[in-house]
């Protein structure tokens, strides 16, 4: 008889129709503080004797809370609110980055409870960085969460690729870590699911999800740093691609036969609108090899040239306004391929009033009438909190949500009666 693997025990085989009625509902929670049963009924597509089953269950779980009678101006029972309990789980948020890697713990409502920053002692070591991670995250918790069972997942936002299936790192332009399996690897450290995207997609999931891109369902993120980076949402859902390589803004070709980009192609639009096209343009360093000391090394000259700017030191910014422009010039030909409500530019660039207002000015002057939504103008997550943002949306409000650990006893019903049949959820 061929031998199984045991199941972690924050894992089910199969999700069933309740389970995506039950994320359905806290979402609505969420949306429409103090929103009445049977509105909730009709917005979720349910009989008013589901929501009331299935709320009575999520109340139980410590996950909605009835805030009291609502007005009405008709007769008979007064109708009662329900508003999520923010307060009745947590998830963990992990970034790993070259520059910015930290560990935040988020409220059920993406509130931040803490963040602390992660300075790992070897970061080209996979091993002793997601130890030390670890550590960190287990401190959070155990200062801030009095019942470990409240910490619903983890998401995690990788400087790095990921294969098809989402576990495996396959590759890092900075890090340099080798091929592993970092989900498997990090949920046996924490014993809570993980979620893991590329920091990209993390902070444009959450940005869409919980964020000021809020309910927007094509979507473009640019990511502005010493490199560039993207994703995008279409029809609510992260468009991956053939290779999960979707998005990928830094590497569109902007001229021919032009740089050496650190990919190994030349003339990628990395090579005239990042933080590294902004160093050469200001006779710096602009090495283009991946080695972790150089891109540090780099890291802290563009932080300078950002400060310098942010002074008002007019070299500094004519550099940036320009690589800010090349950005729009040359991503609006996809951009509008896309055809998005919503552009958002993020970043350390993204967050500088020249580079983002150049590159804001020149997608107008294309044609791109979405929505333009950029770093110095809004609040937008950082990778840690992105990651939590996460793990929202893949672990609660969700179908693969399991309150059974949070309830303090069955409910009568709560295992059999349903809407529709058991569906499997793959």
């Amino acid at each position: 008889m061929r031998g199984t693997t045991p199941t972690p025990h924050f894992l089910k085989p199969q999700e069933s129709v309740r389970g995506t009625n039950r994320a359905i509902l806290l979402k609505l929670a969420l949306d429409h503080p103090d929103i009445d049963r049977t509105l909730m009924a009709e917005l979720a597509g349910l009989t008013t004797p589901a929501v009331t089953r299935i709320s009575q269950e999520l109340i139980s779980a410590g996950l909605l809370v009835e805030t009291g009678a609502l007005e009405s101006g008709g007769r008979g029972r007064k109708r009662c609110g329900l508003r999520l309990n923010a307060d009745g789980g947590y998830v963990l948020g992990i970034g790993v980055l070259a520059f910015n890697t930290g560990v935040t713990l988020c409220n059920l409502a993406g509130d931040v409870i803490a963040r602390e920053d992660v300075f790992p002692s070897n970061l080209s070591d996979p091993a002793v960085t997601l130890d030390e991670i670890t550590e960190t995250a287990n401190r959070i918790v155990a200062q801030n969460v009095s019942d470990k069972r409240r910490v619903i997942g983890a998401g995690v936002a990788i400087a790095g690729y990921l294969d098809a299936s989402g576990e495996i790192w396959t590759h890092s332009p900075y890090l340099g870590w080798p091929e592993f399996n970092v989900k498997q690897s990090l949920e046996r450290r924490f014993d809570v699911p993980v979620v893991i995207e590329n920091v990209n997609r993390a902070i444009v999931v959450a940005e869409t999800r919980i964020g000021n891109s809020r309910g927007m369902e094509n979507v473009v993120l640019i990511r502005a740093a010493l490199g560039l980076g993207g994703a995008m949402i279409s029809g609510g859902e992260v468009s991956r691609g053939n290779q999960n390589q979707a998005g990928q803004f830094g590497h569109v070709p902007a001229k021919a036969d032009g740089k050496l980009c650190g990919c190994g192609k030349k003339g990628c639009l990395t090579t005239v609108a990042s933080g590294l096209a902004v160093l050469e343009r200001l006779g710096m360093s602009a090495e283009t090899n991946n080695e972790l000391e150089n891109v540090q090394m780099q890291g802290d000259q563009l932080r300078d040239v950002l400060i310098r700017a942010n002074s008002g030191e007019a070299k500094s910014t004519g550099a940036l306004a320009e690589a800010g422009k090349e950005l729009g010039f040359h991503s609006a030909a996809p951009i509008l391929v896309q055809d998005p409500d919503t552009v958002i530019l993020t970043g350390p660039l993204g967050r500088n009033a020249a580079y983002s207002a150049a590159f804001k000015e020149q997608l107008r002057a294309t044609g791109v009438t979405a929505r333009i939504v950029t770093g110095h103008e809004y609040e937008i997550m950082q990778p840690a909190e992105a990651a939590a943002g996460l793990a929202l949306s893949a672990h609660f409000f969700s179908s693969s949500l399991n309150i059974e650990p949070l309830l303090d006893k069955t409910l009568p019903g709560s295992e059999d009666e349903t809407d529709v049949p058991e569906a499997v959820v793959l």
